[in-house]
């Protein structure tokens, strides 16, 4: 090896002035047949082999710079049912225009079917025997600086569809993988609006989720960003005919992201979509009736800042409402919001502008007793003496037992607690009645009365059963702000409002009928505090209810929309009925613990930016969107 830097450099093969290895190659190895950018011989402009002129589709409506490369010959083209082996030539002047999670397209030339692809993988290799592991070559590259002459760039694809023009009309049609491109054909980026949403098989309309990006960078097509909808069918406002596919919220939405990603930005836009005209088919009677009702968003609010949507975001600008105008985004303050704030003892109302209050009656435990069960699974006989407890209670309410009536109209939980503190003695009668001795006499006491109930049961005057024809009326977006409270006061208060939802959505006798005939959509902040694995009997309750919820959700019309920064702790039951998912950016043992991750996307979310995130919603490819960088109603946090 020649240790004179500047004889290599008079003798390099690369150089302009100097005949190349290039010239003398033939086109069957196509991955080494890249000229110099300078180069106008004909050899080179052979090099890049395409197909004849005559088979390949009219692509007008492609931008003239959108071809990036051809399918590669000399690699092995492999198209089967369980993988697939496509890689691209990418010519050097579009090596910097191409991207991992670019999406290509590369057509047939029967000039009807194009294969729409992803970039998964780029690659430089060597076109010669380069031996680039000495200082010599290193002192080489420093005296010329960065060259990428002496490689080529290989883009490995993946196959996501064909698509098929349509015979009776202008669209197109998505199909499965079945078959091969043909060697050297032409390789261009997807930058048109059709090709996209059918390849990707996004809706044309729906729920605004972001713009598609590529490392967080907005895809544009014809100079605006390309929005990402989620499937939205209801009742066509012009014929009245339910439209064809099913709501995805009714299928269930996790929004994920840590603390700082824009978590609460992303997930008030999103809810901001939700607030339209829009109407939904709700099963009303055994007979088939049904009613049309427009959606009821009810958000569960523990940082107190979902009430703002009611106010526009006064720094929008009259050139982005044009912007949002015309792709069909909703914006600006919801109109018909109303917050119903918890009344609880000894704590401090939160500041929410015009609101109501609600109670939580101790009433609701007479058809659920385990919501003053939250402890660890204790013996049948306790828990079988609690429920005898409580039943006798709201037995003193109903005149056809033998129970003397209480001094109280309506069932209290501090009359309760008198109504035990009277049987404390062995033997009187609900004791001897339910056989129940002093050891479990003692339980009993010690897990119902607990000084939280005091301040949360029946702390107003407004019980919500009694208003859930204000709280759940459709059309409305209920904020319920629970910032006053913390720890237990605040998982009674939700999981009571929660659990009172579920059990009149699922059930179909003695139900609530403000319940039942609304089409609602439950979005929980902090969720993997309600909806994680179950440690004692209330949360085995309320999660086996939303288990039961999350498989009727299409039926019953009952959306849940679960925002968390522990997306691990949410049962995994639940989880997998939830198919519509949203992660921004996670830590990345957080990622590695769900399994809802798309693939392909794990090493990504522990790096992407705020308000960057991969959204898999039913039946669509998994793609990367970005939100909007404004709030689309006010928020100030």
């Amino acid at each position: 090896m020649t240790d004179n830097v500047d004889d290599i450099l008079d003798n390099d093969p690369f150089d302009d002035d100097q005949p190349t290895e290039q010239s003398t190659r033939t086109d069957t190895d196509d991955s080494e047949a890249a000229p110099s950018d300078e180069d106008d011989s004909d050899e080179a402009a052979g090099a890049t082999a395409t197909i004849p002129e005559t088979s390949v589709p009219n692509s007008t409506a492609d931008p003239p710079d959108a071809e990036v490369g051809h399918v590669l010959a000399s690699e092995e083209i492999r198209v089967t049912r369980d993988e697939y082996n496509v890689n691209a030539f990418v010519t050097t002047d579009r090596r910097d225009d191409v991207r991992v999670g670019d999406y290509v397209e590369i057509p047939y030339p029967d000039g009807e079917d194009d294969l729409f692809s992803v970039i998964d993988g780029l690659r430089y290799e060597p076109y010669t025997e380069l031996d680039d592991k000495s200082d010599t070559h290193n002192q080489i590259s420093k005296h010329r600086g960065l060259d990428e002459s002496e490689f080529v760039l290989v883009a490995e694809l993946d196959p996501i569809a064909i698509l098929r023009q349509q015979e009776e009309s202008d669209g197109l049609e998505r199909g499965i993988v079945n078959r091969i491109p043909k060697p050297n054909t032409p390789v261009r980026l997807s930058r048109d609006d059709a090709h996209l949403r059918t390849g990707l098989n996004i809706p044309r309309e729906g729920i605004f989720a972001g713009h598609l990006s590529v490392g967080g960078d907005p895809m544009q097509i014809d100079g605006d960003p390309f929005p990402y909808y989620i499937q939205n069918p209801g009742i066509d406002p012009d014929t009245g005919e339910v439209e064809s596919g099913e709501p995805a919220i009714f299928r269930h939405a996790l929004v994920a992201g840590s603390t700082g990603t824009g978590k609460t930005h992303f997930t008030k836009n999103l809810l901001r979509q939700f607030v339209t005209d829009k109407r939904y088919p709700v099963d009303t009677g055994p007979d088939g009736e049904r009613e049309r009702s427009r959606l009821n968003v009810v958000i569960f609010d523990p940082e107190n800042e979902y009430w703002e949507m009611r106010e526009d975001n006064p720094e929008l600008t009259d050139e982005q409402r044009r912007r949002l105008r015309r792709q069909g985004i909703e914006y600006d303050g919801v109109d018909d919001l109303e917050v119903f704030v918890p009344e609880i003892d000894n704590t401090r109302a939160p500041s929410t502008g015009e609101s109501q209050k609600l109670t939580i009656p101790f009433s609701l435990v007479e058809r659920e007793p385990r919501l003053v069960m939250p402890f660890d699974q204790t013996s049948d006989v306790t828990r079988g003496a609690i429920e005898s407890c409580i039943d006798t209670y709201f037995d003193c309410f109903d005149g056809s037992t033998d129970w003397p009536a209480r001094d109280v109209d309506d069932p209290k939980y501090e009359d309760f607690v008198a109504f035990l503190r009277e049987h404390e003695h062995d033997e009187s009668r609900l004791r001897e009645r339910h056989d129940i001795g002093s050891g479990t006499w003692s339980a009993v006491c010690r897990r119902v009365i607990q000084p939280e109930y005091f301040d949360v049961f029946d702390g107003g005057i407004n019980p919500f059963p009694e208003i859930t024809d204000q709280l759940f009326r459709e059309g409305q977006v209920t904020v319920i702000p629970t910032s006053h409270v913390r720890g237990e006061k605040e998982y009674l208060v939700v999981l009571s409002i929660l659990s009172y939802i579920i059990e009149n959505k699922i059930d179909d006798f003695d139900v609530d009928e403000a319940v039942k005939r609304t089409p609602m959509l439950v979005a929980v902040d902090e969720a993997h505090n309600y909806f994680s694995s179950p440690d004692n009997i209330r949360e085995a309750y309320i999660v086996g209810r939303a288990r039961e919820a999350v498989k009727q959700g299409r039926k019953d019309k009952l959306g849940l929309m679960m925002i968390t920064q522990n997306p691990e702790d949410i049962d995994g039951d639940i989880l997998k009925q939830t198919n519509t998912n949203v992660f921004l950016h996670l830590r990345e043992e957080v990622v590695e613990d769900v399994a809802s991750v798309p693939r392909g996307y794990k090493r990504d979310i522990s790096k992407f930016g705020k308000g960057q995130a991969v959204v898999k919603a039913p039946d669509v490819e998994a793609v990367e969107v970005v939100g909007l960088p404004y709030c689309l109603t006010r928020h100030d946090n």
